[in-house]
C-alpha cells in the first residue's frame, strides 16, 4: 500500500487547514461545530498544557528528592519524552481551533455587523418617517 493510500481524508474545511501541521491533526480531529464548542475545545487543550507541565515538574522534584516513582533516570527521561509528545500534539491541535476559531470569529463579527447596520436604517426609517416609509422598510428586509 503507498502513502498515498494510507493517508485519510481531513475531516476539516480546507479552508481551516493550516499547511504545516501535520495532516493526522485534520484525519484524525473533527472541525468545530461552533464557535462556544470550539472555544470550550481550546480551553480544555489549554488546561491539558498546563497539567502535562504540572507533572514534568513534579516528577522532576520527585526524582531530585529520591521519592520518584522511576527507578532510573532513563526511565524518567523515557516518561519524559512521552509527555512532551503529548504536549507537543496538543499544542498542534491548540494551534488548529485557534486558527479555526480567529476565521470564524471574524466571520462572525462581519454578520453581527451586517445586522447592526440593517437595525440602524430601520431605527432611521422609523424616526425619520419618511413618505416612502413601507417602500424602504420593503427595500431594507428584502437585502
Amino acid at each position: 500500500m503507498t502513502d498515498q493510500q494510507e493517508q485519510k481524508l481531513p475531516l476539516w474545511s480546507k479552508d481551516y487547514i493550516i499547511e504545516n501541521l501535520p495532516s493526522w491533526i485534520y484525519s484524525d480531529n473533527p472541525e468545530p461545530k461552533s464557535i462556544p464548542e470550539c472555544k470550550a475545545k481550546i480551553s480544555a487543550i489549554e488546561y491539558t498544557l498546563k497539567d502535562i507541565d504540572l507533572q514534568i515538574q513534579v516528577r522532576e522534584l520527585e526524582l531530585k528528592t529520591g521519592s520518584s516513582r522511576h527507578s532510573t533516570s532513563f526511565e524518567f527521561d523515557r516518561w519524559k519524552t512521552q509527555a512532551l509528545r503529548a504536549k507537543q500534539t496538543h499544542t498542534y491541535l491548540l494551534n488548529a481551533y485557534t486558527y479555526w476559531l480567529l476565521l470564524n470569529e471574524k466571520e462572525e463579527n462581519s454578520k453581527e455587523q451586517s445586522v447592526n447596520a440593517r437595525l440602524n436604517r430601520v431605527i432611521e426609517i422609523l424616526v425619520d418617517e419618511p413618505e416612502d416609509f413601507v417602500p424602504q422598510m420593503l427595500k431594507l428586509i428584502a437585502a
